[in-house]
C-alpha cells in the first residue's frame, strides 16, 4: 500500500511538473569539497523510498502472508 502510493505519488508529481513547467524542478544539489552530489527533488525521494520499500517487502518473508 504505502510503497505503491509513494511511487505513484512521486511519478505524478514529476509528471505534473513536466506538464505545467515543461521540466521537472530539482531542489537539492549538495557539494562536499569539489565533489558534486546528485541533484534531486522530493518526488524523486518518494519514488526511491517506495521502490526500496517494495524491494524490502519482496525479499523479507512476512509470516502469515503466504511466503514460504
Amino acid at each position: 500500500g504505502a510503497a505503491i502510493a509513494l511511487v505513484i505519488g512521486g511519478a505524478l508529481s514529476n509528471a505534473f511538473d513536466r506538464v505545467v513547467y515543461g521540466a521537472v524542478a530539482d531542489f537539492f544539489h549538495f557539494f562536499v569539497g569539489n565533489f558534486s552530489w546528485y541533484v534531486f527533488n522530493l518526488a524523486d525521494v518518494a519514488i526511491v523510498a517506495g521502490v526500496g520499500l517494495l524491494l524490502y517487502e519482496s525479499v523479507v518473508a512476512r509470516p502469515g502472508h503466504g511466503n514460504a
